[in-house]
């Protein structure tokens, strides 16, 4: 791994013991908390005596490993008594590789909350059949949802029940149509025509299907990426309708809804929740990518990767993150000019613990030594089934941040980001191990002072406009409070 080191992220995640632990002390000392992040540039943290024990194993992780340079920052904080535990160049900035996942499922919970769904439209020139043939074109439109595919790849893939193209072909058919005279257009006008990020470096494409308003089972077809995604949705969805019974004359196309044509039906994808969930666990580039382009389509009027990250950067502010302590360039992490420092991680995860859908936030990371990219790491420790985190690993970056309880129970918040020059297999092992030890040993330890329960916390909101439609159950509105 050469001087400058680059570490892998572990995800670690906490099991159910943690529920009461959670909603007990869902608060933190704002004052304690704020004051305390302010004195950590410049080395300036001071971790407490009583913590000595833990602190020196986290050095002695780093140190054995040959991670202890500049190449590595750390940050560990215990949640629970706004005491800091351990600092080493927290406030350096690093390429955080998939721990950017972490600001964008953080974005997202804050401007739609976790019950926010997905839809995608079906439309036809006319709902009158004459003898089952319907006179057109179908058009299938697009509005962001990562997740529409077929019920195959969602059981081999995804896990996870969402819309599927066979729930669209079902409602055709239900309507009395056997036969489509037309074709099936995909419309994805709802995003930009960029199918990629460009800052990304040549060949991070292939880690990410083609971005696209319209998508089927993420662009991929038997694991390669696709030209043209909305003709590949429209595709899979005359593949559903054959399938279904329902005749297609035509060939797939794209094309844009005309204004004429009727609405056949909207489906839904799963909650939020549940797309972060896969998300997180398993590092999908493409929803985070895809996430981050919808933000900037509903909240900022362009479907865009740049407009998203207006709204992962408002998401910082509003967490009183310095402007000068990020670079944001995409939502997935693949782009190594991406920089976060341990301190501007770990005050995110602090500032998620505080609302009151921390749950959804939380219960999306891996599992140590149980599920998603950490489900063969700290197998038989402390930390398995314990530790809730996000792995990140990038050519440059191997990085771990989330949330691990102490023995006594403490909530802990960690962010591990190493980086270095090229590394190879044999270097991701060495951080990976340094790592576990360092969420093992958080496991492992009973941290000291009592926790802390503040008076009403100080809110932060983002702005909204007056011409902006304002959603009923408040699920716009989510405070986002400083750790």
């Amino acid at each position: 791994m050469g001087g400058n080191l680059t570490a892998t992220t572990l995800p670690a995640r906490a099991g159910a013991r943690s529920t009461r632990h959670r909603h007990a002390r869902a608060t933190l000392l704002f004052l304690v908390l704020a004051v305390a992040v302010a004195c950590v540039g410049d080395g300036g943290l001071w971790p407490s005596p009583a913590a000595a024990g833990v602190d020196s194993s986290i050095a002695a992780a780093l140190s054995s490993a040959g991670l202890a340079g500049s190449g590595t920052g750390v940050y560990v904080w215990d949640l629970d008594t706004g005491l800091p535990i351990y600092e080493h160049n927290s406030s350096m900035g690093f390429a955080p590789a998939s721990n950017m996942k972490l600001v964008t499922s953080a974005t997202a919970i804050r401007y739609w909350g976790t019950s926010h769904r997905f839809s995608t439209e079906l439309y036809a020139p006319d709902l009158a059949v004459d003898a089952g043939v319907l006179d057109g074109d179908l058009y299938l439109r697009g509005l962001g949802d990562p997740s529409l595919s077929t019920r195959s790849y969602q059981k081999d893939v995804f896990d996870l029940t969402t819309a599927s193209f066979e729930t669209f072909a079902k409602t055709v058919k239900r309507k009395g149509i056997k036969k489509v005279a037309g074709r099936v257009l995909g419309d994805a006008s709802w995003f930009d025509k960029l199918r990629t990020v460009p800052y990304w470096k040549s060949g991070l494409q292939l880690e990410c299907g083609p971005l696209s308003a319209l998508s089927g089972n993420q662009g991929l077809d038997n694991g390669n990426r696709v030209a043209a995604p909305a003709t590949w949705a429209a595709k899979l969805m005359t593949t559903a309708l054959r399938n279904a019974g329902v005749k297609v004359k035509g060939k797939p196309g794209a094309g844009k809804v005309p204004s004429t044509d009727l609405l056949v039906k909207d489906q839904y994808s799963a909650a939020l929740a549940g797309i972060l969930k896969h998300m997180n666990k398993e590092s999908d580039n493409f929803f985070a990518e895809m996430l981050l382009k919808g933000l900037g389509k509903d909240f900022y009027g362009d479907g865009s990767t740049a407009a998203g990250t207006k709204a992962s950067k408002a998401t910082l502010h509003a967490m009183g993150i310095p402007n000068d302590s990020y670079v944001i360039q995409d939502g997935s992490g693949l782009s190594y000019n991406d920089r976060l420092t341990p301190a501007t991680v770990v005050r995110v995860l602090g500032a998620m613990r505080q609302r009151d859908d921390f749950d959804a936030y939380y219960d999306s990371l891996a599992v140590a030594g149980e599920d998603g990219t950490l489900e063969d790491r700290m197998r038989g420790t402390a930390a398995d089934d314990n530790a809730h985190a996000k792995t990140g690993t990038l050519n440059i970056s191997v990085c771990l941040s989330g949330y691990v309880e102490s023995a006594n129970d403490h909530l802990v918040a960690f962010s591990i980001l190493m980086n270095g020059g090229s590394m190879g297999t044999s270097d991701w092992g060495v951080a990976t191990t340094a790592q576990d030890k360092i969420v093992v040993a958080l496991a492992k330890s009973s941290l000291p002072g009592e926790p802390v329960l503040a008076v009403t916390p100080v809110l932060r909101q983002h702005s909204v406009s007056a011409f902006e439609p304002v959603d009923g159950s408040g699920g716009r509105l989510k405070p986002v409070v400083q750790p």
